[in-house]
């Protein structure tokens, strides 16, 4: 008889593996127990209601409850309410569905009212409808990652605001990994990222890519960072310049396996960088021009100084007639190619933005008188009327930049008399509004029967070197620089010129200018500087020696014969250089000194810095006979101790008056 399979051995067997069976659920409960009292994970059961039927020990810790407080209760009510809602569908769909709960994570409110978030596994037996769950506190992890989010947002931000972006290329895989601004700086849709080595390669213009490519593998055999400037063509043709910075990362067998970085866009940067090259390069072009007209300026005037100081002197000695005519004419030629140069070197001035204007206190009437009688020879000759027409009821004294007011009348009256056959030239001054004894508006008319303007070309008359056309130049002479002059001077005076002509019966140039009149306290100012200069003017007579620094032949002569004329009674010393000079000053006292600027050995700016320095020399004026006429020029011979300034070429009162000042 097999005894396996008799009846007897099968109910021995059972009953021993029953008990088998049951030792080993006891011993599971046992151990699930202990398990369900010590673990930190939170388990929980509860019924369909939603009703907590048991917790472990690790649940009323975390929350903070007692195990009274949670059981029978809705675990729904310890829910923060912004995550209710996705743990109801979550529930139902465990309930209703039958679908087990994993890795769904939500948010409880504690007793202490803290927050706390769980992690959920959760399963239901159907047969009791009963929901056994287990949760893990992630609330660090939760925290951890948040921070991760925010770090990353705030450095996505900080590289959107510097416009850097980072990437990483692996060498192996190709492989490329960008950050969000990266996308933006090469506008690519965040959407290529599969395409987007073969993307960033078509960027980057021709002429930079071979370069790139030889920076990435100096990068990879020589293990060092590198850094380059190139450039990137859009979708659109525009270009960007970008500053790419990458080193190599290398793994433990000292291998390059990949490529990071930045990537930068200096397209502002470059723009500027351009902007400011343009500017230097204009600053560099307009000093050569400065420094241009500077010495044409200088080398023209020098001589002009012999021509119009010497034919100034004959004119007042005997001549003949025909003598006389011949010494006029060179006079005014050279007087006119005077004029010419100061209109250059005056639209020069304009232009660069250096004009400054000057007020003081003037009689505007003296100033139209003065003006008119420079013209009345002129008028005379050509036998035109030349009239003033002043209105009574404007102030005595205004403040006014005198020298601007007349360059402007003058250049105004000049063009009228020239473009003026027969008839009448008229200065007319009228008093436009009085404003409370503080201001005054007035307006400067010059109205001729010249031959007028054609309506077409009254624009461009104000052009600078244009005039109406170019017969007008051959037939009139002159620069066609006047009324461009006249233009930018009333622009910083907060006015223009107005026109009003008519072809063969004149034209009338207008402009109104509102002046400030000055108070009792400027006015007495005023008139004791004239008082002091007419009690000055009274020491001609006094006995004066003169030391004269000149390298040029003609002028040294030049300046001698004047100051004879000015001081018979003077003893005028004589240097070439101021080398020269320095060595008479050593050996002899003077009262004042006349000092050329270009010289030979020792200039004049050098000579000025010696004297000032010296404590036998350091009180004698020092005027500054210069045929450089330029601001800066003047500002620099004042800077190193001059005490007044003269251009060549000058008159023998200006000459007068100037020393004059000093001795």
């Amino acid at each position: 008889m097999d005894m396996f399979n008799s009846e007897l051995f099968k109910k021995a067997y059972f009953l021993e593996n029953d008990l088998v069976n049951f030792k080993k659920d006891i011993e599971f409960f046992n151990n699930f127990n202990q398990y369900f009292r010590e673990t930190k994970d939170l388990i929980c059961l509860a019924n369909s209601d939603g009703c907590f039927i048991k917790i472990n020990e690790a649940f009323t810790k975390s929350l903070g409850y007692t195990e009274e407080e949670l059981l029978s209760k809705k675990f729904i009510n310890f829910i923060h309410p912004e995550d209710l809602e996705k743990t109801k569908k979550e529930l139902d769909n465990n309930i209703n569905k039958g679908e087990n709960t994993i890795n769904f994570s939500n948010r409880y409110i504690k007793k202490d009212g803290g927050i706390i978030n769980l992690n959920w596994h959760a399963i239901i037996n159907k047969d009791t409808q009963t929901i056994f769950g287990i949760a893990r506190d992630v609330t660090i992890v939760e925290l951890t990652k948040e921070k991760l989010i925010s770090s990353q947002r705030l450095l996505n931000e900080a590289q959107k605001m510097a416009k850097i972006g980072s990437f990483e290329f692996d060498l192996h895989t190709q492989d490329i990994i960008w950050s969000e601004e990266l996308y933006n700086i090469f506008e690519i849709d965040l959407k290529e990222k599969e395409h987007l080595y073969e993307l960033y390669l078509n960027r980057i213009s021709p002429e930079h890519l071979d370069i790139l490519n030889h920076k990435l593998q100096e990068a990879i055999t020589e293990k060092k960072p590198y850094e380059i400037e190139h450039t990137i063509i859009l979708d659109n043709g525009s270009k960007k310049w970008i500053l790419g910075y990458g080193e190599p990362v290398v793994n433990n067998n000292n291998e390059v396996i990949k490529i990071r970085g930045i990537a930068k866009d200096i397209s502002a940067q470059k723009e500027f960088e351009n902007t400011l090259k343009a500017k230097e390069y204009a600053e560099a072009t307009s000093k050569a021009k400065t420094d241009f007209l500077a010495n044409m300026s200088h080398e023209i005037r020098t001589p002009l100084n012999g021509i119009i100081g010497f034919t100034d002197l004959l004119i007042k000695t005997k001549l003949n007639k025909s003598q006389e005519v011949y010494m006029q004419n060179i006079n005014q030629s050279a007087n006119l190619l005077l004029e010419i140069i100061n209109d250059i070197l005056e639209f020069s001035k304009v232009e660069s933005g250096k004009l400054e204007l000057s007020f003081e206190p003037i009689s505007l009437s003296d100033l139209t008188n003065q003006i008119i009688s420079l013209f009345t020879i002129h008028a005379s000759v050509k036998n035109i009327a030349l009239k003033l027409e002043y209105d009574p009821n404007i102030p005595n004294i205004i403040e006014a930049d005198a020298l601007r007011l007349k360059q402007i009348l003058v250049n105004l009256l000049n063009n009228a008399l020239k473009f003026t056959s027969f008839g009448e030239v008229v200065l007319k001054v009228e008093l436009i509004n009085l404003n409370k004894n503080e201001f005054a508006t007035i307006k400067f008319s010059v109205i001729d029967t010249g031959i007028g303007i054609k309506k077409e070309n009254l624009a461009k008359i104000f052009n600078s070197f244009v005039q109406e056309d170019a017969s007008t130049t051959k037939k009139f002479g002159g620069t066609g620089l006047g009324l461009a002059i006249v233009n930018k001077i009333l622009f910083y005076c907060k006015s223009e010129i107005n026109v009003n002509s008519v072809v063969g019966e004149g034209s009338n140039f207008n402009f109104t200018i509102i002046f400030k009149i000055p108070n009792k306290n400027i006015l007495e100012a005023n008139n004791l500087k004239i008082e002091e200069e007419k009690v000055s003017i009274k020491q001609n007579l006094k006995k004066v020696k003169i030391l004269l620094v000149e390298d040029n032949t003609l002028n040294i002569i030049l300046a001698n014969k004047i100051l004879k004329k000015i001081f018979p009674n003077s003893a005028i010393l004589k240097a070439e250089n101021g080398e020269i000079a320095l060595k008479i000053l050593d050996r002899n006292k003077v009262d004042i000194i006349l000092l050329d600027i270009q010289m030979p050995v020792k200039n004049g700016y050098e000579t000025a810095v010696e004297i000032r320095i010296n404590e036998k020399t350091k009180e004698i004026p020092i005027i500054a006979l210069t045929a450089g006429i330029m601001e800066n020029e003047k500002q620099k011979c004042l800077a190193v101790g001059m005490n007044d300034y003269i251009s060549k070429p000058y008159k023998l009162l200006e000459l007068q008056n100037t020393i004059n000042k000093y001795v």
